[in-house]
C-alpha cells in the first residue's frame, strides 16, 4: 500500500498544527476565555461540557463502524480510556472524571443526572454527531483528531483548551488542579492522543483529494467548536458577574 510522500505528510501536519493555534486568536476563543469564572458559571460549564463529552463519544463510534479495520483498532485504543479509563494510570473513565470535578464548585452526581444542556450544547452535539455519521470516513478521522489536536499542550503554544480551562479555575475561583480530575487527565494523555490523525494520514493519506478531505473535517469540528464557544458565552455573560 503507498503511502503519502514526506512531503505532503509534512505539510498536513504543519497546516493542522498552524490552523488549530489560530483557533485562540479568534473571537469565540478569545470572548470565551476572556469572561471571567463565577462558581455559577463554571457549573454551567461542568454540566454542558458532559453532553460534549458524551456526544464525542458517539462520534467516535460513528467514524469507527465505517473506517477500515487499522482505524477500528486505533480508535477502540483511544475509547478504551474515555470508556472505562485507565487502570493503568488508576484514572476512571472521562465522564466520571468530570462529575468528580463538579464537586469542586458544589456539584453532585444527582446535578449532573437532572440538569439538562443548554440550546447551543444540544444543536452542537447534533452537528459533530450528523457530521461524523455523514461525512466520507477519512474526514471523519479529522473530525475526531482535530480536536485532539486543538486541546494538546505540546503543540498548542499557551495550552490546549484543558489546560487554560484548568488555570482559569485555579486563578478567578481558587480551585486547585488536584482537585480538576477532568482537566489534568486531558492534560496528561491529549499529547498522546493528538497522534491519532497523523497516523492515519500516514497510512490512509494517498492523494490531494484525501488531504483536502482531511482539513475539510478538521476544519469542521473546529467550525462546530467555535459556535459551541460562542453560545456557551452569550450564556455565561447573562448570568451575574459574581
Amino acid at each position: 500500500m503507498a503511502k503519502p510522500s514526506k512531503n505532503m505528510l509534512g505539510k498536513l501536519q504543519k497546516q493542522l498544527y498552524r490552523e488549530a493555534n489560530a483557533l485562540f486568536k479568534t473571537d469565540e476563543y478569545t470572548r470565551f476565555f476572556g469572561t471571567k469564572l463565577t462558581r455559577e458559571r463554571a457549573r454551567f460549564y461542568m454540566i454542558n461540557r458532559t453532553t460534549f463529552v458524551l456526544g464525542r463519544r458517539a462520534c467516535w463510534a460513528y467514524v469507527q463502524a465505517r473506517a477500515p479495520f487499522d482505524v477500528k483498532q486505533l480508535i477502540w485504543q483511544h475509547e478504551e480510556d474515555e470508556l472505562a479509563g485507565s487502570r493503568e494510570r488508576g484514572v476512571a473513565d472521562h465522564l466520571t472524571l468530570g462529575i468528580r470535578e463538579g464537586k469542586s464548585v458544589g456539584l453532585t452526581k444527582r446535578d449532573f443526572n437532572k440538569a439538562k444542556p443548554c440550546e447551543g450544547s444540544l444543536i452542537c452535539s447534533y452537528a459533530w454527531q450528523h457530521a461524523a455519521d455523514r461525512l466520507p470516513w477519512l474526514a471523519g478521522a479529522a473530525l475526531l483528531g482535530g480536536l485532539e489536536i486543538a486541546n494538546a499542550d505540546g503543540i498548542i503554544k499557551g495550552g490546549g483548551m484543558s489546560h487554560r480551562m484548568a488555570h482559569k479555575l485555579t486563578d478567578e475561583l481558587g480551585i486547585p488542579l488536584s482537585r480538576q480530575p477532568s482537566n489534568q487527565d486531558h492534560m496528561d494523555v491529549e499529547d498522546e492522543h493528538s497522534k491519532f490523525l497523523m497516523i492515519v494520514a500516514d497510512k490512509h493519506m494517498k492523494t490531494q483529494d484525501d488531504y483536502d478531505e482531511i482539513m475539510h473535517g478538521a476544519r469542521t469540528t473546529w467550525a462546530i467548536n467555535k459556535t459551541w464557544l460562542r453560545l456557551m458565552t452569550v450564556e455565561m455573560q447573562a448570568m451575574p458577574n459574581r
